[in-house]
């Protein structure tokens, strides 16, 4: 009887620590990973383009119109963009500032379905390499097949697409390090 009296005790100390634990670790998850990310600028995206001695070209108009004559709403809601070539690397690097977050997310989640299934550019999801993560206000998805590195990350109201060889990737992973998006 003495036995069963302390198992009972114990279990009432022992469940109140496992909750405290358990949110503790939700806590610490949430702090960690679930804080919204700064939504960088045009102007802060172009200097760090500059830094790494690039000069970055203004396309808002070049996008604006192609969207729009496809009658892509991306178009309406596009408010600048940067691009950029760096042909010793391989890098395509394009990032946008849209009216809104819904229109970021709309932008990206439409990249990301032409990349992944229409482009025809990457084989089967058992061959290549990827990552999607989404909290707070951004998401972040990159794939890798073959030779071949693309990244598509929304922040607030802005969205990044980049491809680069995979063997030179890293400059389009310090840009997105020096703006906070990685």
């Amino acid at each position: 009887m003495m036995f069963q009296k302390r198992i009972a005790n114990l279990k009432l100390f022992l469940i109140p620590i496992a909750a405290l634990l358990l949110l503790g670790g939700i806590f610490i998850f949430i702090f960690t990973n679930g804080r919204p990310k700064t939504v960088a600028t045009y102007a802060q995206v172009w200097s760090a383009v500059e830094k790494h001695g690039i000069a970055p070209t203004d396309s808002t108009d070049l996008f604006r119109a192609a969207w729009n004559d496809k009658n892509d709403s991306k178009g309406e809601s596009l408010l600048s963009a940067l691009t950029f070539i760096h042909k010793d690397s391989g890098v395509n690097f394009n990032f946008f500032v849209f009216k809104d977050d819904t229109a970021a997310h709309a932008a990206r989640i439409s990249y990301w379905r032409y990349l992944r299934y229409d482009s025809g550019r990457y084989g089967s999801r058992s061959t290549n390499q990827e990552y999607s993560s989404s909290a707070s206000n951004f998401t972040v998805c990159w794939v890798k097949y073959d030779s071949f590195y693309t990244v598509c990350s929304r922040v607030g109201n802005t969205v990044i697409y980049a491809e680069a060889n995979a063997d030179s990737n890293e400059l389009v992973k310090e840009i997105l390090k020096e703006i906070g998006y990685q």
